[in-house]
């Protein structure tokens, strides 16, 4: 059992799709087949069974899910701890949203490398769905992001509710805005069942936006409105650069931490969600809820 047959399980497990693990390991999907097999073999037990959608784990197949995590997790901690200089103790491996690591990331980093020296950081920035994946796999000890997707050995808690607002570059009310006038963003499924309700006559908007920045720097020298967070916008709300839409209601967004059931380092773990508790902003736009720390 090597640990390439590890990898290639637990990316498996996450995608469910041959050719996805083939494609993200740049391997063949007959050598993704061939480990698989390898690994059942030795097991003697079959760990996935197809589907319409592709493959999924067999009860056997999600008990040895958390094994696979813990040898692969062993496997990189040793990489990582051999490679770490003198007088460092260990390593905090940390995901976060893509959307998200603006707002309080680079005052986490910092509170991390003051408040615990000899501590090193893994740090990753990427979407929901590969966060997830990279915390079942044991690459990261905690995620923050909007999306999770539930995966087994995952635990998912809801950590801090982002304020969105409708603005544009000039002073205008609700009923001014037609479908013309506005980029519809796209900022998860939560959002949008909640902008659904509250603004159906929006909700076909011919331009739609994957990502809140392109919005916000189209919107600073365009006519058009969209919906972003406030902390984002606040700075600019005050130059008078960008004005919140008269009788718009504001829209929430939740942001989720995401960490192993039994993680394999508790104390980095508690650490981590230490300084995202404190560092997080309570105010202007955003609500921290607490974190329960497992131990």
């Amino acid at each position: 059992m090597d640990i390439n047959s590890i990898k290639t399980f637990l990316e498996l497990a996450a995608t469910g799709n041959f050719s996805r693990v083939a494609e993200r390991l740049h391997i063949t999907q007959s050598t993704v087949s061939a480990r698989i097999k390898v690994l059942e073999s030795r097991l003697n037990r079959q760990l996935f069974e197809r589907t319409v959608a592709g493959v999924q784990l067999t009860a056997a197949g999600q008990r040895f899910h958390q094994y696979a995590v813990s040898i692969q997790n062993l496997w990189q901690q040793g990489q990582q701890d051999i490679a770490m200089p003198d007088g460092f103790e260990g390593v905090l491996g940390i995901g976060i949203h893509m959307s998200l690591w603006k707002r309080f990331f680079p005052q986490w980093i910092s509170w991390v490398c003051q408040q615990h020296p000899t501590l090193g950081l893994h740090i990753d920035t990427n979407y929901s769905e590969r966060l997830t994946e990279m915390v079942a796999q044991g690459i990261i000890d905690i995620a923050v992001t909007h999306m999770p997707t539930v995966l087994p050995g995952i635990e998912i808690e809801e950590f801090m509710q982002d304020e969105l607002v409708m603005v544009s570059n000039q002073p205008k009310q609700l009923a001014d805005i037609g479908n013309r006038d506005y980029l519809y963003v796209d900022w998860s499924y939560g959002y949008q069942k909640e902008h659904q309700q509250k603004l159906p006559h929006l909700h076909s908007s011919p331009v739609y936006i994957g990502f809140g920045e392109i919005a916000l720097r189209y919107i600073l020298d365009n006519p058009g409105a969209a919906y972003l967070p406030r902390v984002d916008v606040e700075a600019l709300l005050l130059e008078q650069r960008l004005f919140i839409v008269e009788d718009a209601p504001s829209l929430s967004r939740p942001a989720f931490l995401i960490y192993a059931t039994q993680p394999p380092d508790l104390k980095c773990l508690n650490i981590a969600i230490e300084g995202l508790r404190l560092i997080v902003p309570t105010g202007s736009g955003a609500s921290a809820k607490k974190a329960r720390i497992r131990g």
